[in-house]
This record gives C-alpha cells, sequence and structure tokens, in this order.
C-alpha cells in the first residue's frame, strides 16, 4: 500500500507554506511592495490618503502571497487517482484519447478561479513517460473550447499499477503562465506538487480502464475537489 508524499520543506517559501514554483513573482511582488509603501509615506501629505493607500497595497500584496499558498496534503491510502488540482469539477465525459492513454477513458474537467490553491499534484505514483508543450490561445477556462484552442501543457504518467494516466494544465485568461519543471524518466509520487498555472485556469485528468475494468468515478459535475487529496474514482467493479 502506497500513500504519497510532499515536497521537502526547504523546496518553498516559509517553511513549504508557499509553492517553490512562485518564489521569483513573490520576491518581486514583495520588493514592489516595499518601494511602493516608501514612495508613499514618503511623498502623501494627508495621513488619512496614506494609510487607504497603504491598507489597499497591503491587500495586494496578502492576495500575492496567498495564490502562492502551498497547502500540506496527504493522499488517502491505496492507488486510486486523486484530483490534480483544487477547483471545481466542469465536466465528465467518455472519450477516446489518442494523445497518451491510447483507447476509452474518462476525462475529468476541473476549473481553477484565482480563488483556489493553484498548486498541481501528481495523481497516481508513476513515471513521467510524456511531455508536450502546445502554444495556443488565450479564452475563458471555462469554456468548453479551452483545452483545444488555448496554451496547455500535457504529462503523461505510467502509474505503478501499470495503468497511464493523462493530466493537462490548461491556461486561461488570465493565467499566462504555465510552470512544469517535470523531466521525462522523473518518477513522482502520488500528491506530489509537479507545477501550477498562475492566476486562473483549468486542468484535466484522463483514466481509462483497468485490466478491463472501466473507470468509475467518485466525483459529479460541479463538486469543489481538492489537489492531491479528493479521490477521483476506481475500478472496482
Amino acid at each position: 500500500m502506497m500513500t504519497s508524499t510532499v515536497s521537502p520543506a526547504a523546496s518553498g517559501l516559509l517553511g513549504n507554506l508557499l509553492t517553490r514554483h512562485g518564489t521569483p513573482v513573490v520576491v518581486w511582488a514583495t520588493v514592489l511592495a516595499l518601494v511602493s509603501a516608501l514612495a508613499i509615506i514618503s511623498s502623501t501629505e494627508s495621513s488619512i490618503t496614506r494609510w487607504v493607500l497603504l491598507c489597499i497595497l497591503l491587500l495586494l500584496w496578502v492576495f500575492v502571497l496567498s495564490f502562492f499558498r502551498n497547502p500540506t496534503r496527504v493522499a488517502p491510502p491505496g492507488d486510486a487517482p486523486v484530483s490534480p488540482a483544487d477547483g471545481k469539477v466542469l465536466s465528465i465525459e467518455q472519450v477516446d484519447d489518442e494523445v497518451y492513454v491510447g483507447g476509452p477513458a474518462v476525462r475529468i474537467q476541473i476549473f481553477l478561479s484565482v480563488f483556489n490553491v493553484h498548486v498541481n499534484r501528481s495523481p497516481v505514483t508513476g513515471i513521467v513517460e510524456h511531455l508536450r508543450h502546445v502554444d495556443g490561445e488565450y479564452k475563458n477556462a471555462m469554456g468548453a473550447s479551452a483545452r483545444e484552442v488555448n496554451e496547455r501543457q500535457e504529462i503523461g504518467l505510467l502509474g505503478s499499477n501499470g495503468v497511464p494516466v493523462l493530466v493537462r494544465q490548461i491556461a486561461g485568461l488570465i493565467a499566462r503562465r504555465i510552470v512544469c519543471p517535470l523531466q521525462a524518466g522523473q518518477q513522482i509520487e502520488r500528491g506530489y506538487d509537479f507545477g501550477m498555472i498562475r492566476f486562473g485556469s483549468q486542468t484535466e485528468i484522463v483514466i481509462p480502464a483497468r485490466n478491463g475494468i472501466p473507470f468509475r468515478t467518485h466525483v459529479k459535475e460541479g463538486q469543489a475537489v481538492r489537489g492531491g487529496k479528493t479521490v477521483l474514482g476506481d475500478w472496482s467493479e
């Protein structure tokens, strides 16, 4: 029986409370906030105006920090796929995947708003077999066509149970930066925070049958899910 692991605490900021994938943005935002605060203090005569501007600046800085938060997640025991992202299930469909899975499968699409945790997590323990970045547009990530026309990153994982699973990071209207430092041949654990999409996006997962048994979902459309924590389904008969 396997359980997931998370990234070492030293990998991120503030004891891994903030994801390492957002370190450059957090550093620049902090420097900019400090410089702006000094400028406001030195150039604003009205104390009321000064405090209002400083409060607005503080709220913006806190928002940036919250966007890159990285809560510790430990997946339930077993090898059933867990959600690759926090957000809301947009759709659950039966598809024929020719990109990596190579046949009938279940596709689950998850929308991430700007208020969700944006760290992407591995749904299974396995080896990275397929990586492909596709340039594209930046349409609303809630749209049905986003997965076909928007910029996206494909990650094909061969699970330790022998089942191939495909994950797609899909950029959105606001999200313009997909982060995925994975390398082909790399082995990752179930729940591992392998990347993120900055500022609103969509993540989808494609799961085929195992030994002829179709994948049965435990989630439904409109349901809120948590990356690395919510079990999406299993192959029970």
